[in-house]
């Protein structure tokens, strides 16, 4: 998926996303005090975690948020069931995709250490689950160290331009399991080519 950051303004952006399908959504962004986007700093970190499950993987699957709109594109048919059952199973996931992006962007915003985001991360995904935490401190100096890179790039958009970024993360989708290697008599597809 691409995803354009464009400034409007010193304040003011906004996010458009190329998905896989050919579905082009726009994110809006909302006016901000700090140097770096809070949609810019959860791409970042997402990516960078490898969470295929938070806002922006969700995004990629085919979730569309009530705050978002398709600007290019035509969605799939049953597309608003598939966005629904995307966003109901990632659920914790967003929630920990909130928690990454939050810990990162408050560090390299606020001048932490890894160590003391490490462990604000680990407060907050506490909140959301009882399993440990499976992210070191070298993850967060990792996920800080490109956080700083998007933001000077960042700084050097002007207003009317924008900042491409590519999510590589695989889609996860939790419905369709088997149903796409099975023909409609449930037995198994044949790849192309094969009699």
């Amino acid at each position: 998926m691409e995803v354009i950051f464009q400034r409007v303004s010193a304040t003011a952006y906004f996010s458009t996303a190329t998905r896989n399908d050919g579905v082009t959504v726009r994110v809006p962004g909302y006016d901000r005090t700090s140097p770096i986007p809070h949609d810019l700093a959860h791409f970042v970190a997402e990516h960078e975690f490898g969470l295929a499950r938070g806002f922006w993987g969700s995004v990629a699957a085919g979730a569309m948020f009530t705050n978002m709109k398709v600007v290019d594109g035509r969605r799939r048919p049953h597309a608003d069931e598939r966005s629904k059952r995307i966003m109901k199973a990632n659920g914790l996931w967003l929630g920990a995709g909130e928690a990454v992006a939050g810990a990162v962007h408050d560090a390299v915003e606020e001048g932490h250490t890894a160590e003391r985001a490490l462990v604000a991360l680990r407060k907050m995904h506490g909140v959301v689950s009882t399993e440990p935490l499976p992210v070191g401190v070298e993850d967060v100096e990792r996920a800080m160290s490109a956080l700083r890179a998007a933001e000077d790039r960042w700084a050097q958009v002007p207003a009317g331009e924008g900042m491409a970024l590519s999510w590589r993360i695989p889609v996860y989708d939790p419905g369709l399991g088997d149903r796409r290697s099975k023909d409609r008599k449930g037995g198994r597809r044949k790849p192309r080519g094969v009699r």
